[in-house]
């Protein structure tokens, strides 16, 4: 399995085509763990397996409890909402009957992080353990099924429960002009005023519609990052570059004339750096070169939308 850092890099450097429609399970069971496999294969997802906690451990991290109602920044949970953040799950499936997994306090931080909270969760456990089941609706799991009908009705649950596909909507919201406000704002970030960028980039996202709103709020939390860091928050930044995955990974490579493809790789070399610096507890100022939101090049191939 590619770890959170080398995962991020790949992500922003790929060729959108072949943006992953996966699946990711917890559960410690040899038995369902195939039929897992085989069902989202048919329904043409992939499915990864976690079946240990120490997926997410590491020498740098090991040690840390971070809980909060926010990203955690550090630690092995750290890991995991970068990972996920980076890696776009259409949905993610936990085995109640796993000893061996934290599989609760997962759920209770991925729905507490801004991240990952939109990634649908299903929660699976034998029917005589209501308690668990219990405690999973409260955590933040979406659905909980007991293990008899999860396994009956599998192919259903992952068809009706996986994030659906918005190729298309996204494509069509990226062509035509920028708005009038998001215009002003990137002409405001790229000189260097991020908070009335952010002001301007805000309301150019509150106005438009759900799919173009994704450009808008992918360019508006680049542009608060840029103010984080100008105020000396490396901390700040760093949360709004792993919630920007979600809106800013999808978009085609050019989109209402920007150059989304390298805005992907700049904001990647970005968070990078402050990953870095996070989890060596170094959280003073962070020295950064502001990134410039770009015009697309003209030609054919600057119109290739991609798969998310």
């Amino acid at each position: 399995m590619m770890g959170y850092n080398e995962q991020a890099m790949a992500d922003a450097d790929r060729n959108q085509a072949s943006y992953r429609r996966w699946i990711l399970a917890f559960t410690e069971d040899l038995f369902l763990q195939p039929r897992l496999q085989d069902a989202a294969a048919q329904l043409g997802f992939e499915c990864t397996i976690i079946d240990r906690a120490d997926r997410f451990e590491s020498e740098t991290s090991r040690g840390f409890a971070n809980r909060g109602l926010t990203e955690p920044l550090q630690g092995p949970d750290a890991s995991l909402v970068r990972w996920l953040s980076a890696g776009h799950p259409v949905l993610l499936i936990f085995d109640a009957s796993s000893a061996g997994l934290p599989w609760l306090h997962w759920i209770q931080v991925l729905k507490t992080s801004a991240a990952t909270r939109r990634i649908p969760i299903v929660v699976f456990g034998p029917h005589v353990e209501e308690r668990k089941l219990a405690d999973a609706r409260a955590a933040g799991a979406d659905r909980v099924f007991p293990r008899g009908q999860f396994q009956s009705r599998l192919p259903a649950i992952l068809q009706e429960w996986a994030e659906p596909l918005v190729h298309t909507e996204l494509v069509n919201a990226c062509q035509g002009p920028l708005s009038e406000r998001a215009g002003k704002g990137i002409e405001l970030h790229n000189r260097g005023e991020y908070f009335e960028a952010h002001e301007e980039l805000e309301r150019a996202w509150m106005d438009a519609g759900e799919y173009e709103g994704y450009l808008y709020r992918a360019l508006l939390q680049v542009s608060v990052a840029h103010l984080h860091l100008e105020r000396g928050n490396p901390a700040g930044a760093a949360k709004l570059l792993i919630r920007v995955h979600r809106w800013l990974d999808p978009l085609p490579d050019s989109c209402r004339g920007l150059d989304l493809a390298g805005l992907r790789r700049s904001v990647a070399q970005l968070r990078e750096r402050l990953y870095h610096s996070l989890d060596r507890m170094e959280m003073s100022s962070l020295e950064f070169t502001p990134i410039r939101f770009q015009q697309a090049r003209r030609g054919p191939e600057a119109q290739q939308g991609g798969e998310p």
